[in-house]
């Protein structure tokens, strides 16, 4: 977006009065060539439509946006001090309201049981005025995108039988009111803007909302208790001093007392959600005839008609997103979630398709190690005449991940996070083009919570711009990274005690226990164990490092989420991979003390190979992380909906009745807005999901030659997940707020990470850890190591080099695209000149028709003046 969130400079008091006229008499200026300009496209804009007349479908009123407050008087409060900051909070949500219709928004306000809902709708004018401003591509009408490519057989059988999207790719412009006639379905002005792009340019106009710079009206509109006598100064000095003490305690009170006045960040929406003045903030979901707890016959018998399911995104969604072995229907999850959230599940499909071969490869080395395992069993079993048990089985399973093949695998496996990273790189390019997204951050506003306390010249407006200096950042950024170390060291303190459990399990209770009865209390507990604390220490660490990136105050949403981004990947990978590296690399490498110098029989050596006991920890952490999710979004919700529909006297009892979400009201009885409300939020959803997929990723990555079938399980686990997520996204939680984005961000970096990393843990694992290296010698070890990095090195190398990271159809489509712009805007331009000549000819032609009018007249006048000038008498009538 263009459009930059620079906030109103706050005036020193010390500075010189000649430049503070100045200064106020260029903006004063500026505001009304701004105010002029808008005023002259307002009137062309409307006068545009007016002419269209019928041909126009009328606009329908729609709820763009939600904002919520509970429904309190002053008179239920009791305390003082509560009643000066419900005063103050009163105050703030009138003066806001009045600001937002100003802006031309439309409010109305809905009361329901102890909150109040204020619903805004943006007219379609004032969301065109906002697309101009941020600089949105719209799609030109009449204009397709070429296909330079000729379907093959293959791709027409793909696309019959597995493509879900049916939208034309049209070419887009930089959007211009003076040009609305060129854009694709001008006409519809409800459906112009798709329902992502409506709550993305809501949301623009609410945040940008500036109290402090309303004028004098200001004044007028506090007139609730003790604000009633501020004026505009003090007034601003308040808010700047409730902000101080905010910002003073955050960070856990760790930077209490600091004195960075400065400038505020603009006294919008979020300064309102930060003060309580609204206490929710979201965007409605679509009207849907589907109903995810009707009768499936139902719901089949729903009209199914193209334009019906234009009407209906949510039930367009419901038809081709849930469906197994079908693509995503990437655009229809763009047009409904906005860009960013699209790219994750395209990120997620791209990493689906990908995995099918390393996990058909990574099947067979099992097996192949699985009946090697077996045989050997058998073998040994007959010379001792014994026969087949229980724990027979589990060690041919745990020997069978470690066989004279699963270096290849590795290797195999390395050359493949290559591959799909190019695999993705071009799909992302041709998404960030249909999507008309590849210039995006280059226009990015500021974050509304970014504040300066330095001003400076910028070097292309030439105006003063507010900055954080660098040097206070990188107090803030020590301090970030200070609590990083220390919370590994909290990971590591953790993982320690896990192993002395499992080391003082073994040794000293194992004897007086069944084989099975050992495994269970030392092998199993003990990943259980490591599991849960990785679980409760992330949980932890992602909070405290939320608090810490808000802290340090970054410019644009793209930097503050890439710093959030690197704490939570930084802390999750020592979190989540410790144990795994301690098993692979230290394990049973302990002196003759024993672990913590407790004695020489206190030896954590590994149980036949510590390859084995690595297969056994990477399958515990790969099954444990996705167990809360699915915990939290599947069997919970299940098991209350069983036991609201078949214990209804808990509906008797307030507390179970809140516990239980038991509903006073059946659903067929409440409005769109009660159900929306009542449903939870989402939260950072594509930073958690995210997170929790790429360490998916890194255990497959890292250890891929200790456990073949992670390939298998990580296909399993996103297959399912993804078709969780679009249940959850369309009907279980309240509908995200869209936002645009132009890739995946820095957790690309994390995955070449990840695959650099991959390759230095597999060649030390094949060369110190696998069954294969053990016949080696320390020397030639090394030489494996070598060996296997450079080849795969070099080979990845290649890959990256040959294949290009934007398909040539794509970058052929950008110069086409280029270019129908310009040829449509020339015509228009063309057109319009040819419109003006004409009217000019006309104009001229009707010019001299009065000219020569004027002429036969003044000639009549002087023959009439002759006549009576040339000595006649004068004739007279006389009437008889």
């Amino acid at each position: 977006m263009a459009a930059k969130n620079h906030v109103a400079p706050y005036v020193n008091p010390a500075q010189e009065p000649k430049e503070m006229a100045a200064n106020d008499l260029r903006k004063e200026s500026k505001t009304r060539l701004i105010v002029k300009e808008r005023m002259q496209k307002a009137a062309r804009f409307n006068a545009f439509y007016k002419q269209l007349g019928s041909n126009v479908k009328p606009e329908q009123k729609r709820i763009d946006y939600v904002l919520v407050f509970p429904n309190t008087s002053i008179s239920e409060i009791e305390d003082e001090d509560d009643k000066h900051d419900f005063e103050k909070r009163m105050a703030l949500r009138e003066k806001f309201e009045a600001a937002m219709e100003e802006q031309g928004l439309q409010l109305q306000k809905l009361v329901i049981g102890d909150k109040v809902f204020t619903q805004i709708h943006c007219p379609f004018r004032r969301l065109c005025e906002e697309a101009e401003l941020v600089s949105l591509e719209m799609p030109l009408k009449d204009c397709e995108s070429e296909n330079v490519d000729t379907p093959t057989f293959l791709d027409k059988f793909i696309r019959d039988n597995f493509v879900t999207d049916d939208q034309v790719d049209l070419v887009s412009a930089p959007f211009k009111m003076e040009h609305m006639n060129l854009y694709d379905g001008h006409d519809d002005p409800t459906n112009f803007f798709r329902p992502a792009l409506r709550a993305i340019l809501v949301e623009h106009i609410l945040i940008n909302i500036d109290l402090r710079t309303t004028g004098e009206s200001a004044r007028n509109l506090f007139k609730k208790g003790k604000l009633a006598d501020m004026s505009p100064t003090a007034l601003e000095q308040s808010l700047k001093a409730i902000l101080q003490r905010y910002r003073s305690g955050s960070c856990c009170g760790c930077v209490k007392g600091n004195n960075e006045l400065g400038d505020l960040q603009k006294v919008g929406l979020d300064y309102m959600m930060m003060e309580g003045v609204y206490t929710d903030k979201f965007v409605l979901h679509e009207e849907s005839a589907y109903d995810p707890d009707a009768d499936s016959k139902i719901n089949a018998a729903l009209p199914q008609d193209k334009n019906t399911l234009k009407l209906d995104p949510r039930l367009d969604l419901q038809l081709t997103w849930p469906r197994f072995f079908k693509f995503q229907p990437l655009w229809k999850i763009r047009n409904y979630f906005g860009e960013k959230i699209a790219f994750y599940f395209a990120w997620s499909g791209v990493l689906i398709t990908s995995l099918w071969l390393p996990m058909l490869f990574g099947f067979a080395v099992f097996l192949y190690g699985l009946v090697e395992s077996i045989q050997k069993t058998l073998n040994s079993n007959t010379n001792s005449g014994s026969g087949g048990n229980f724990t027979d089985l589990f060690r041919n399973i745990k020997e069978s991940f470690d066989n004279d093949v699963t270096p290849f695998f590795a290797m195999f496996i390395c050359i493949w996070g290559t591959l799909f990273l190019e695999a993705w790189k071009r799909k992302q390019s041709e998404l960030a083009y249909q999507w008309d997204v590849e210039q995006f951050e280059e226009n990015e506003p500021d974050r509304p919570e970014f504040y300066g306390t330095d001003r400076k010249i910028d070097p292309v407006t030439q105006e003063v711009d507010w900055y954080y200096p660098f040097r206070r950042q990188a107090w803030k950024f020590l301090l970030s990274i200070s609590t990083l170390l220390f919370m590994i060291c909290v990971v590591i303190i953790s993982v320690s005690a896990v192993i002395v459990y499992r080391v003082i399990a073994t040794v000293d209770y194992c004897r007086l226990l069944s084989s099975s009865e050992c495994l269970m209390v030392s092998t199993i507990v003990s990943s259980v164990l490591n599991a849960i604390s990785i679980l409760i220490l992330g949980k932890l660490y992602d909070w405290l490092a939320k608090k810490l990136t808000d802290w340090e105050n970054h410019r644009t949403e793209t930097k503050y989420n890439d710093s959030l981004i690197i704490k939570l990947f930084a802390f999750q990978f020592v979190n989540t991979y410790s144990a795994c590296f301690y098993i692979a690399f230290a394990r049973g490498r302990v002196d003759d003390n024993g672990i913590l110098g407790l004695g020489a029989k206190y030896q954590d050596a590994c149980e036949g190979t510590c390859m084995s006991q690595l297969s056994f920890q990477v399958l515990t952490l790969m099954i444990t992380k996705p167990i809360p999710k699915f915990a939290a979004d599947v069997i919970i919700p299940w098991l209350l909906k069983q036991w609201r529909a078949r214990c209804q006297c808990c509906a008797c009892i307030p507390f179970l009745r809140k516990l239980l979400r038991v509903d006073s009201k059946p659903k067929s009885e409440k409005t769109l807005l009660e159900i929306e409300s009542e449903k939870p939020s989402l939260g950072p959803f594509t930073m958690a999901e995210y997170n929790e997929k790429i360490l998916l990723y890194g255990l497959m990555m890292l250890f891929a030659v200790s456990f073949p079938l992670a390939p298998l399980l990580a296909l399993l686990v996103l297959l399912l997940d993804i078709r969780i997520d679009a249940k959850r996204m369309l009907w279980w939680y309240q509908r995200p707020q869209p936002v645009i984005a132009e890739d995946i961000g820095t957790w690309y970096v994390v995955l070449q990470f990840l695959n650099f990393a991959g390759v230095v843990s597999n060649a030390f694992l094949i060369a110190f850890t696998s069954s294969w290296g053990s016949k080696y010698t320390t020397y030639e070890k090394l030489w494996i190591v070598i060996g296997f990095e450079h080849i795969v090195f070099v080979l990845k190398f290649l890959l990256a080099y040959l294949i290009p990271d934007t398909p040539s159809s794509v970058a052929l489509a950008i110069r086409k695209k280029h270019y129908q712009y310009r040829k449509v805007l020339e015509e228009h331009e063309m057109k319009v000149k040819d419109n003006n000549t004409m009217d000019n000819e006309t104009e001229v032609q009707e010019t001299e028709v009065r000219q020569l009018k004027k002429k036969k007249k003044r000639n009549r006048e002087s023959k009439e003046l002759r006549k009576e000038g040339d000595g006649s008498p004068p004739v007279y009538s006389i009437r008889t």
